[in-house]
């Protein structure tokens, strides 16, 4: 049972601190409010009401007194002027006696027969009105034995129409005020969560203000020397790479020179292909080292379907095969030259695993720009779809060592999508082949 309530609970309970936070200060807030104008009203309205209850108990002893001063035959016309909205007189006698009145009901009845004098005496009764309808009244004889009934009409005090509306004004500013306390106290961890976010495309962002509050700033001081010692490390780690790449050139240019004195052999060709592959791996280590470097400069607004259709058009002429849809005039704020290394990567892949590409722009949808590189071939299992991103990860059930591949094209092309802000994925399609989807926020 314990069980199944904790998991009501948390279904019912929401899952964003911002809400938690502002249910818990405004349903305390109501509550203390609440409990506060209970206790207003119960110092008010308790001894008005006391008050109220005697001024009318005075109010009828004084009626009573001035209908024992005139004449019988002109009671008549004072029952109207002694008459208020909520009770009424009637000369009359007729009603049900009530057996056992309520203990404050007695009490008043007590305190009118005192204030009346001897001679007069007050019971609850129970009278039927003009619409056949069980009232209740008291029954009182004057001095001189003639009935006096004051009927009740039954008719509940109107609360005010400033009370309502000073209620809901109250429930407005508390909501508000909640609002804005919740949101002052969650706007550092939105700053914070945007920053993460971004940490992994942008080691060199802006640094979070480390102001506000002292926990604010503490937690953003820590986030930036986080963001620091992670930036210095990969920095460290490119120049290494990038090191390394630089100074393997030049062994594997007298390996190349060396290799051109054997003449004509097996040995020959065979060692100028791993020569051959060396180098493309190099060069492609050298574009992974520089990648986020080169697009360190200002971005511009890029027309795509330009881009594109120039590199296109740079394939057709070296004889490659592909096709290209997209409508004209979508721009976006780009570095080109990383595009444009990323279109590169994405097509030479599918030229080299597949046949039949094509490359298409999506910019349907008003807050996206999509550009997909679709291929018929054999793909990728659905296992290696993100492990392919990897440096240096091959599939080899997929991808064939003798295609000239490196295991870093992906790679590279990750790399520069997420610098961009953009996001690279594959998905296998139907029928056999893939497509890579790389996808902008406008």
């Amino acid at each position: 049972m314990s069980a199944r309530f904790r998991h009501m609970t948390a279904r019912l309970w929401p899952d964003s601190l911002f809400r938690r936070l502002a249910i818990i200060l405004f349903v305390g807030l109501l509550a203390a409010h609440v409990l506060s104008f209970g206790l207003v009203a119960l110092n008010v309205f308790g001894p008005s009401d006391e008050v109220s209850r005697d001024y009318f108990i005075r109010w009828v002893a004084m009626a009573v007194a001035i209908l024992d001063r005139v004449k019988p035959e002109e009671r008549p016309a004072w029952l109207d002027r002694l008459a208020r909205p909520t009770y009424r007189y009637a000369l009359r006698d007729e009603g049900e006696i009530e057996a056992a009145p309520p203990r404050r009901r007695q009490e008043n009845l007590a305190r009118l027969r005192a204030m009346m004098g001897d001679g007069h005496d007050a019971k609850s009764v129970f009278y039927l009105d003009p619409l056949n309808r069980r009232r209740l009244g008291w029954l009182i004889h004057l001095k001189d034995g003639s009935p006096l009934r004051l009927e009740f009409l039954g008719q509940r005090t109107i609360i005010s129409l400033w009370l309502p509306t000073a209620l809901a004004v109250q429930l407005c500013l508390l909501a508000f005020f909640t609002w804005v306390a919740v949101k002052l106290a969650t706007q550092p961890l939105a700053r914070l969560e945007q920053a993460a976010n971004s940490l992994g495309s942008d080691l060199r962002g802006e640094p979070l203000p480390e102001d506000g509050p002292k926990e604010v700033a503490r937690a953003a001081t820590a986030f930036n020397a986080m963001q620091r010692r992670i930036a210095e490390q990969a920095v460290e780690r490119i120049q290494i790479l990038a090191g390394i790449s630089r100074r393997l050139q030049t062994p594997i240019t007298r390996m190349r020179l060396r290799a051109d004195f054997l003449g004509d052999s097996d040995a020959k060709e065979k060692l100028q292909g791993d020569l051959e592959e060396m180098q493309t791996l190099v060069k492609q280590g050298l574009a992974l080292a520089r990648g986020r470097d080169e697009i360190a400069g200002q971005r511009c607004q890029t027309d795509l379907h330009a881009l594109i259709d120039s590199l296109v058009c740079d394939y057709s002429d070296a004889g490659e095969s592909l096709r290209f849809s997209g409508e004209r005039g979508v721009t976006i704020l780009t570095h080109p030259q990383a595009l444009r290394r990323i279109m590169i990567n994405l097509i030479d892949n599918g030229l080299k695993f597949g046949e039949d590409v094509e490359v298409a722009i999506d910019a349907q949808r008003s807050n996206r720009i999509t550009i997909t590189v679709s291929d018929r071939g054999p793909g990728i299992p659905d296992e290696h779809l993100k492990s392919v991103f990897l440096p240096f990860y091959r599939v080899e059930a997929s991808r064939n060592r003798e295609t000239g591949g490196t295991g870093l094209g992906l790679a590279i092309a990750q790399q520069l999508a997420s610098a961009l802000r953009g996001t690279l994925t594959l998905a296998n399609r139907d029928g056999g082949g893939l497509e890579a989807r790389l996808e902008f926020l406008r």
